[in-house]
């Protein structure tokens, strides 16, 4: 969308574009408006238009559409007359689901969980604080030396374990109960109220307080539906859209992944923040902003239409609360201190920090784009009641585990349920391999979901409800075929909603 011009997609069909520039049209579109290239898209079109934004923390939140009835919960048959599609195999559990029992079954293993943490749970939490110190520790020590993979990965892993396991857990008040009296590893002061402490807890691109309110609020109680600010298929629909041959395409998701933290990331938080401060304020938010359409970095640049002048912001104001202050202390302070031994150390430093940035990009991109992607997890068209039966299953059937230590053997076994060998693995993949768990108890700790993923399991296979768990790589390819439009979410059919679980969220 250059200079603001809508393109439709059946007229950039018939554009001739010069073969040396598909590729950069493609990374250049990825940084207009998503509605900008999705005319041809329904699906997408549809959710779109049938999204409202939440009032974060406003009061009241929620508006019940259907009150709630006495009887239990029940999932309408897919296979109903009022179904105007021939229901798919993959789809026919639905129709067999004691919804209520399920619901109960997962809400007493919640409370059972959140119970019987303290003491192990905060040991365990330091432990991986010291294990994600002592690679920034190894990182920093080297980073004087010549580019190497020992600096960049230990500068890498820092990062990404600061955010994926302490950041995370901890902003979701995974440790609250357990609070030593400081307030610091709380969800109310973790990395909170000033710089200082943002580079104390958790500096990243992302500003905290942004991502409280996207990732916390919005993106956990709206999972794959159109209000889902992380909903892949959505925000990469001028990639599935584009007129670009299919290998093109997945090249250009390397490049995306090499910097969704900076390029994406981080500027959509921030409008997220803006919107719910707004909201806040009691101001209305223009009709002008689209509330779901991702916000890139490239929209500031001249002719992008970008929303930010209407919601009070602008690239200055961005970089001086956002960016500013990790790229200064990142890149510049951090290392400065080399220039006092030797400038060529500092200009080392500078290169093996630039790229831990982009390995520690790649990784968090493996281990938390695939998390709610792939044609075999659902995507919703409307909102359910948090913690209702509907909204446990919908977490489950909308998310996805990797690879866990403490999984499932082939004959059926449970592995044991936490230690060295376990926490190893689950600090590899910043332990967002037990994301159904997550979703469904978001409220609690780390150690508490290697305890947890063996027994929710069970509950699923009892109750026939899919639990997808696979290598994180294979979830990474079905993740790109849905970013370049080789595949599609599945859909669950609004006809197939519990009427009593139905919500609207409030505009």
């Amino acid at each position: 969308r250059p200079g603001g011009v809508h393109l439709s997609a059946s007229k950039m069909n018939n554009m001739e574009i010069p073969r040396a520039a598909p590729l950069l049209l493609l990374l250049l579109g990825l940084a207009s408006p998503a509605s900008a290239l999705s005319a041809s898209s329904p699906l997408v079109r549809a959710r779109v238009a049938a999204a409202t934004a939440p009032a974060v923390h406003a009061s009241p939140l929620l508006r019940r559409l259907h009150p709630p009835v006495a009887s239990a919960a029940t999932l309408q048959q897919p296979d109903a007359a009022a179904s105007t599609a021939a229901v798919a195999p993959e789809d026919e559990w639905i129709a067999r689901v004691d919804l209520a029992a399920f619901g109960k079954e997962c809400r007493e293993l919640g409370s059972r969980l959140e119970k019987g943490q303290g003491e192990a749970d905060v040991k365990h939490l330091k432990r991986m604080i010291l294990w994600s110190n002592l690679c920034g520790a190894v990182g920093v020590a080297t980073m004087w030396m010549k580019p190497n993979f020992i600096s960049v990965m230990g500068l890498s892993l820092w990062t990404m374990s600061r955010w994926t396991m302490i950041a995370h857990h901890t902003c979701h008040g995974g440790y609250n109960k357990q609070d030593d009296g400081t307030g610091r590893f709380t969800s109310l002061g973790f990395a909170l109220g000033s710089v200082q402490r943002r580079a104390m807890d958790w500096l990243d691109w992302m500003l905290p307080e942004a991502w409280n309110v996207e990732h916390n609020n919005l993106h956990h109680f709206r999972t794959g539906e159109p209000g889902d600010p992380d909903l892949v298929e959505r925000n990469l629909v001028t990639m599935r859209d584009f007129p670009l041959p299919a290998k093109l395409k997945y090249v250009a998701v390397a490049a995306v992944a090499a910097m969704w933290k900076w390029f994406y990331y981080a500027p959509n938080t921030y409008k997220q923040l803006r919107m719910h401060e707004m909201r806040r304020n009691g101001e209305e938010i223009p009709s002008s902003v689209d509330k779901h359409d991702p916000f890139t970095i490239g929209k500031f640049l001249p002719g992008m239409a970008s929303e930010a002048p209407a919601l009070g912001y602008n690239f200055v104001d961005y970089m001086r609360k956002v960016a500013g202050p990790f790229m200064l202390i990142r890149f510049l302070l951090l290392p400065a201190p080399l220039l006092l031994v030797n400038p060529l150390f500092f200009r080392r430093a500078v290169v093996n920090l630039l790229l831990a940035d982009v390995m520690s990009n790649l990784h968090s991109f493996v281990i938390i784009a695939t998390n709610h992607c792939g044609d075999d997890l659902y995507a919703f068209q409307n909102s359910v009641t948090p913690k209702s039966p509907s909204f446990f299953m919908r977490q489950v059937i909308t998310s996805v585990n990797f690879r866990t230590s403490n999984g499932i053997r082939k004959d059926g076994t449970a592995r044991p349920v936490h230690g060295i060998t376990a926490d190893a693995n689950d600090f590899m993949h910043g332990w967002l391999n037990y994301q159904i768990e997550h979703h469904l108890w978001p409220q609690l700790s780390m150690l508490s979901y290697q305890k947890a993923a063996p027994q929710l399991r069970a509950i699923c296979e009892k109750h026939g409800v899919p639990y997808a768990q696979h290598s994180v790589f294979r979830r990474l390819k079905k993740t790109a075929d849905v970013m370049v439009g080789a595949a599609s979410m599945r859909q669950f059919a609004p006809e197939w909603e519990a009427e009593e679980d139905k919500f609207e969220w409030k505009a």
